[in-house]
Parts: structure tokens; sequence; C-alpha cells
């Protein structure tokens, strides 16, 4: 039993270890867009799904895309970006992203801005279908035939240069609003008793043992 208060508080140095990365992390923010309307699921398309569409201008330091589409388990995603048939950047993403209406795709840095970008996606194989978010862009052939071609919206992102620390107040704010009473101090509140409730359950488990 000797070995029970090491591994409880080697399980707790690990919590704060994982903690404090996290939160020395830095969030993603967006720094532009494709400027396509967000519209819910306007078109059903199937795995192995590929396509290319002009993307607008690129921003520097752009180290993820993402793009509008839902799926209940999203297939694997290749994205290639070009201008000028040069390929830019391109980046990957498993199958599994979940039931959101986005997926974010991480890319290699975008080191200077590109206009005229165009990005290309592919995606893998699939059980059900995959709505894509966007708008519709209709098109007249010369026979005067029309046809809607869906467009998806991107959004175009890198890290800030602040960490989440910077942000625990802001946070924090943004947490204690809608509550009565309201303010920052009720997640401290709860913060503290969080703290104590571990303190107590720690010294709880070490009172029992034998």
């Amino acid at each position: 039993m000797r070995g029970v208060p090491l591994a409880l508080a080697g399980g707790l140095a690990l919590l704060v270890v994982g903690l404090l990365v996290v939160l020395s992390g830095s969030p993603v923010t967006v720094i532009g867009t494709n400027a396509v309307a967000d519209h819910h699921e306007v078109e059903v398309v199937e795995g192995g799904y590929h396509a290319c569409q002009a993307s607008g201008t690129l921003p520097a330091g752009t180290t993820a895309i993402r793009l509008s589409a839902t799926a209940n388990t999203g297939p694997r995603i290749k994205l290639k970006v070009f201008a000028g048939g040069k390929l830019v950047t391109s980046g990957e993403r498993e199958a599994g992203w979940g039931v959101d209406e986005t997926v974010t795709v991480p890319v290699r840095r975008v080191p200077r801005t590109v206009d005229d970008a165009q990005i290309c996606i592919k995606f893998g194989p699939v059980i059900e279908g995959i709505a894509l978010n966007g708008t519709l862009l209709k098109t007249t052939n010369g026979a005067g035939e029309t046809t809607s071609v869906p467009l998806l919206r991107f959004e175009y992102l890198r890290a800030r240069h602040a960490s989440w620390f910077s942000l625990l107040t802001t946070v924090a704010r943004h947490l204690g609003l809608g509550h009565e009473p309201s303010g920052t101090w009720v997640v401290l509140v709860l913060l503290g008793l969080m703290v104590a409730i571990a303190v107590l359950a720690t010294q709880l488990v070490l009172r029992e043992l034998p």
C-alpha cells in the first residue's frame, strides 16, 4: 500500500503538468475567408468526391484551413492549395472528425500572402453521405441548360501570438455571464470549490489507507 500515495501524487502532478502544457499553447484565430456564405447542406456527396474552387486571397501565416462540411463520421480529407498552377501548401485530416458543421485541416505554414488561390479537396471512402455547407453557384451552358455547383466556405486560421494564459480573465468573464448572481468571481469560486474537493478527496484516500 506504500505505493498508493506515490501513485496519487504522480497522477496529480501529471494532471497539473498537462493543464500547464495546454494553457501555454496558443488558440487559433480566423485571419481570412473566401467570402462564401455558410448555408447548411447545399449538397450531399459521397466518399471519393473531389473538387477545386477559386478561394480568393490566402493570408500569410495560415497554418490551417477550416472547410464547411458535415458527416456523422467524417472521412479522410486531402487538401491542396494552388496558385498560378504551383502548389502553395497542402495538408490532410484523418477520418473520424465527427458531426460538427466544419472541419479543420492543418496545412504547412504559408510564408507569404497568396492571391487568386485555388483549393482542391478530396474525401476518402465513407459509408454515409457528406453534407457540403456553403452556397450554390448557378451556371448556364451554351445550350441554355442551368447547373448548380456547390461552393464550400473556407476559413483561414493561424495561431494567436498570445497563449491561453493571457485569455484566462476574458474566458472567466464570459463564463460568469448569464448567471444570477453573475460576474467573474463566480468562476473563481467554482474553481476554488473544485480545488477544495480534490484536496479533501486526496486526504480521504490517504486517511483510509491501512
